[in-house]
């Protein structure tokens, strides 16, 4: 983790969330193994079948689609949310412990959406190795906050069902992640080079 620690984007929203992020973007650059895990066949089929229906890789201009999240600083946290999809299908979202030495908990809340249902509320803690696996815009959550002298770091992977966006939603989302996680060097000058790699290759011309 001490290669991406220089470019670790802290943000903070006031009543929601502070910490830090890498997006896939800086990923690809600095860790490339991390995409070609979450690129994995196998991986891709096993969640497939959890999920009951056939996954897809996020595009490749997502600063979503892999990161990872830094909690350092007393009070780092996020509060509940959704991990709300722009795309026309579903996005699961796979959360894994990298860094556990924290008293950060996930609580989590079931069948919030669900019309006449009981909501059912639970806790858990993530440790190194550990994973969470969920369709994010029916599980809403949140990371406990971080106490003094302690550390967390977790990697989140996000797979679509449908990976088509409409343009308005895709303005929406990349703001999203500029304000909200990544900063704006990492969602739009380094997907502008991904753009550009993609149409420079031989396939395009």
């Amino acid at each position: 983790m001490s290669t991406v620690t220089p470019v670790v984007n802290r943000n903070y929203l006031p009543g929601h969330k502070q910490g830090g992020s890498v997006s896939r973007h800086t990923l690809d650059e600095m860790v490339p193994f991390i995409a070609e895990l979450y690129r994995s066949p196998a991986l891709l089929e096993w969640l497939s079948q959890l999920a009951g229906e056939r996954l897809q890789l996020s595009p490749a201009n997502d600063a979503h689609a892999y990161a990872l999240y830094f909690y350092t600083r007393p009070g780092d946290h996020i509060g509940w949310h959704y991990d709300t999809s722009y795309y026309a299908g579903r996005r699961y979202t796979l959360l894994l412990g990298v860094i556990d030495q924290s008293s950060c908990r996930l609580d989590y809340e079931l069948h919030t959406r669900e019309k006449g249902a009981a909501v059912v509320p639970g806790s858990v803690q993530i440790p190194p190795g550990g994973l969470v696996f969920f369709d994010g815009d029916k599980l809403r959550h949140r990371i406990t906050p971080l106490g003094a002298n302690e550390m967390r770091v977790s990697l989140t992977f996000e797979y679509v069902t449908d990976p088509k966006m409409h343009l308005g939603w895709r303005v929406i989302s990349n703001m999203k992640d500029a304000l909200g996680y990544f900063g704006f060097r990492q969602v739009f000058r380094r997907r502008r080079r991904v753009e550009a790699g993609r149409a420079a290759t031989p396939e395009s011309l």
